[in-house]
C-alpha cells in the first residue's frame, strides 16, 4: 500500500473527525447554557460521540480457499517488514476468521485465539471478546520474526475429531467426502473459531481494522460472520483466481455471502483477479498476455454484474515479492499499484460518507430544530417590541386591552394543548397497530415453529415446503408493515395540517417520515435469494441437517435482522414524530406568557416602559448571535469533507 497517500487521507480523516467531536461538544454546552438540554437530546448527543471515537475503518477481504486472500493482505500492507506476516503458503489456508487491529490500550503485541469448541455455547462472539478467559493469548516479539511467524501459524491449524463431534460442532459437510468409498470416522475442523490480531502497524494505528476470512465451508458454518462481521465491514474485497475465473463455488460465496452489499450504498465492493501471473507466458508477446486478462476481467464483472472498472487485475505473490526485493518493473507487472491507489483515495470517502450521513441525520436535525426554537423566540421577541413601542404614550386603557387580547390568546393554547393531547392518544393507538405489524416474539414463535417443522422433515420436498411457508408468511407480513406505516404517515401530516389551519401553527417543518420500502425491498432481494436456495439441485442434494443449519444462518437470520431494524427505526420515529408540533406549541406558551408580563409590569408603572424595551433589544441582539452560532455548527457539521470527490469509479454502495 502506498502508506504515505493513505496516511495523509487517514491524518485528513482523523482530524475532520476532531472537528465533528469538537462541534457537537459546544452544542452540547449550548444546550446545557440556554437550558435546552434533555435526557434524549443527551443520549443522543453521547451516542453520535461514541461512534465517532471509537470509529475504525474495517476492510474484509472475502473469497473460497486458496485464492490468496492473506498474501493480498501481506502485498497491501505488510511488505515493508520483509517477509510475510500472515502465513500464505500452498496447501494451507486460513482456516478461522482473523481481525487485524491496533488496541491503543493494550501494552503489547498479542495473538488471540478462541477455541472451536465455544460453537456449542450459547454465547455470542461479542459476549465471548469481553471475556479474556475464553481465549489463549500469546505475545508477539517484533524482535524475533520467527517467534512472530509461528504464532501468527496457529490460524492455519486443525485438529481431528470425529465425525459425530463435527456434525455437533456444525462442521461436518458430506460434500466434501463425495469421493470417499465410505463415510469416514474421523475428519478435521479448524482449531480455532476466530484469531485477533494486535499489532503496531502505522495503518492499524490509524483505525484500519482488517478482516482475513476463511474459505466457502467456514463462512457458510459461522452465523456471526456471515452476518455481523461482514456486514459491518466498510468495504469488502473478494478475491478470485485469474486462470479459473468465476467458478462454481466463487459463485456460492458470491451469491449467499457477498452479494447483499450491493444493495447498501454505505457498502464498498471491489474485486480482484489475483494471480495474473499464472496467465504470463513466456512463449507469447507481452499484448496477448495483456489481452487475455483483459477479456478474463471482461467476463468476470459480467458474470458478477458488476463495474468493470471495479474489477482489479492483480499478482499479489509477485507484488509481494517485488516490494521486498525492491524490483519496480515486477512490482508494475504485477498491476498491484492500481488497486493501492484505488483503496487509498476510495476507501475513505466511502467511510467519510457514512459518518456524514449519520451525523447529518442525529445531529444536524437537532440543530435545525434548536435553531427553530431560536427562530420562533427571536419572531415573538420582535412582536414584544412592537407591541411596547407601540405603548409610548399610551394609557393604562391601551395596556388593559391589549392583555385582554393576549387571554384570548391563552385560551386558544389551553385548547391546542387539549387537542394536541387528543392526538397524541390518535397517533399512539396507530402506532400500536404498526408496532404489532412488525412483532418481534411472534415472528420468533414462527421462527421456531419452522425450524421444529424443517427438522422433522422426513423427505426434500417437504423440507423445501417448510421453507416457502416462512419466506411467505414474512413476506406476507411485511406487506401489513406497509399498510400500517402508510396509515401512520397519513395520520401524522393530518395532526401537523390540522394544527397549522385551526390553530395558526405555521411553519412547523414536518419531521422525518419512516419509509418501510427500504426494508420491503431487502426483504424481496431475500425473498429471491432463498428461492434460488430452496429450489436448487445442491440443496436437494445436501443433507437435511446442514440445508437447515445454512438456511436459518444465511436466510432466516437476516429475515429476522431486517425485522429488528425496521423495529428499531420505527418506534424511535413513533417517539419523536409529535415533537416538533409539542415545542411550537410550548414556544407559543411561553411567548404568550412573556408579553402577559411585560404588559403587567408596564400596566402597574408606565416608567418601567422604556427599561423593558431596552432589555428586549438586548434579548433580540443576544437571540440573534445565537442564530449565527447554531447556523455555523451546523455549516461545520453537514458541510466540511476531510477530501473533494472525484469521478473515478468507487466500490458500489448496496443495502444490508
Amino acid at each position: 500500500m502506498d502508506e504515505s497517500r493513505f496516511e495523509q487521507n487517514l491524518a485528513a480523516y482523523d482530524q475532520w473527525k476532531s472537528t465533528l467531536i469538537n462541534t457537537i461538544q459546544s452544542f452540547q454546552h449550548w444546550l446545557d447554557d440556554h437550558g435546552l438540554n434533555e435526557a434524549d437530546l443527551d443520549l443522543k448527543i453521547f451516542e453520535t460521540l461514541e461512534v465517532l471515537r471509537q470509529d475504525r475503518l474495517t476492510l474484509a477481504v472475502v473469497a473460497e480457499f486458496s485464492r490468496g486472500k492473506s498474501e493480498l493482505i501481506n502485498a497491501l500492507f505488510f511488505a515493508d517488514y520483509g517477509r510475510r506476516l500472515l502465513p500464505s503458503t500452498a496447501g494451507r489456508t486460513t482456516m478461522c476468521p482473523t481481525e487485524i487491529f491496533w488496541d491503543p490500550e493494550s501494552t503489547s503485541p498479542y495473538i488471540q485465539l478462541l477455541p472451536i469448541a465455544t460453537r456449542l455455547e450459547d454465547i455470542s462472539l461479542r459476549d465471548l471478546k469481553l471475556d479474556h478467559t475464553r481465549w489463549t493469548r500469546t505475545k508477539l516479539n517484533l524482535d524475533d520474526p520467527e517467534q512472530v511467524a509461528q504464532a501468527l501459524s496457529e490460524v492455519l491449524r486443525t485438529t481431528r475429531v470425529s465425525v459425530g463431534e463435527a456434525r455437533e460442532l456444525g462442521l461436518y459437510n458430506p460434500e466434501y467426502q463425495a469421493n470417499a468409498t465410505k463415510e469416514p470416522t474421523e475428519v478435521d475442523i479448524p482449531k480455532w473459531r476466530h484469531a485477533l490480531i494486535n499489532f503496531p502497524h502505522a495503518l492499524l494505528k490509524r483505525g484500519l481494522t482488517i478482516l482475513d476470512t476463511p474459505g466457502l465451508n467456514a463462512l457458510g458454518a459461522e452465523p456471526e460472520l456471515t452476518l455481523g462481521m461482514l456486514p459491518q465491514a466498510h468495504a469488502v474485497i473478494f478475491l478470485l483466481a485469474a486462470d479459473t475465473g468465476v467458478t462454481r463455488t466463487d459463485l456460492d460465496v458470491w451469491q449467499h455471502h457477498i452479494r447483499g452489499f450491493r444493495s447498501d450504498r454505505r457498502k464498498g465492493l471491489i474485486v480482484v483477479l489475483n494471480k495474473i501471473d499464472t496467465l504470463w507466458d513466456e512463449l507469447s508477446n507481452e499484448a496477448a498476455v495483456q489481452e487475455a486478462i483483459a477479456k478474463q476481467k471482461e467476463a468476470t464483472a459480467r458474470i458478477l454484474g458488476v463495474d468493470e472498472r471495479l474489477v482489479f487485475p492483480a499478482s499479489a505473490q509477485k507484488g509481494l515479492v517485488a516490494k521486498i526485493r525492491q524490483n519496480r518493473t515486477l512490482l508494475r507487472r504485477s498491476r498491484l499499484g492500481e488497486l493501492e491507489h484505488y483503496l487509498s483515495e476510495d476507501l475513505l470517502k466511502q467511510k467519510h460518507a457514512i459518518i456524514h450521513e449519520t451525523v447529518c441525520r442525529e445531529l444536524g436535525d437537532l440543530i435545525e430544530q434548536s435553531r427553530t426554537t431560536i427562530s420562533d423566540r427571536l419572531d415573538a421577541c420582535r412582536v414584544e417590541i412592537e407591541e411596547l413601542t407601540a405603548l409610548r404614550g399610551k394609557n393604562r386603557n391601551v395596556v388593559e386591552n391589549m392583555m385582554r387580547k393576549l387571554r384570548v390568546e391563552q385560551d386558544e393554547h389551553h385548547r391546542a394543548v387539549s387537542e394536541f393531547q387528543a392526538s397524541s392518544k390518535m397517533l399512539a393507538l396507530q402506532g400500536r397497530e404498526l408496532i404489532a405489524a412488525l412483532d418481534l416474539d411472534e415472528l420468533d414463535r414462527y421462527i421456531g415453529e419452522t425450524r421444529r417443522n424443517m427438522i422433522g422433515s422426513w423427505t426434500t420436498s417437504q423440507l423445501k415446503a417448510n421453507m416457502g411457508e416462512f419466506l411467505k408468511r414474512v413476506r406476507n407480513d411485511m406487506l401489513g408493515v406497509v399498510e400500517q406505516n402508510e396509515r401512520t404517515r397519513r395520520l401524522i401530516r393530518t395532526i401537523y395540517r390540522r394544527f397549522e389551519e385551526k390553530h395558526a401553527l405555521e411553519g412547523i417543518a414536518l419531521p422525518k417520515m419512516f419509509s418501510i420500502i427500504e426494508y420491503r425491498v431487502q426483504l424481496e432481494l431475500l425473498y429471491q435469494e432463498a428461492e434460488e436456495f430452496r429450489r436448487s439441485t445442491k440443496t436437494t442434494l445436501t443433507e437435511q441437517g446442514i440445508v437447515v443449519r445454512k438456511f436459518f444462518v444465511t436466510m432466516v437470520s437476516r429475515a429476522r435482522d431486517i425485522f429488528v431494524r425496521a423495529h428499531t427505526e420505527c418506534d424511535r420515529w413513533l417517539t419523536e414524530a409529535l415533537k416538533p408540533l409539542r415545542r411550537s406549541i410550548r414556544e407559543r406558551k411561553r411567548g404568550v406568557e412573556k408579553r402577559l408580563d411585560s404588559l403587567r409590569r408596564v400596566h402597574q408603572s408606565m416608567d418601567t416602559l422604556e427599561s423593558r424595551i431596552a432589555d428586549l433589544r438586548r434579548e433580540q441582539q443576544a437571540l440573534e448571535n445565537d442564530l449565527n452560532t447554531l447556523r455555523n455548527m451546523h455549516t461545520t457539521l453537514t458541510g466540511t469533507r476531510p477530501m473533494a470527490r472525484n469521478d473515478r469509479p468507487r466500490p458500489r454502495l448496496v443495502a444490508s
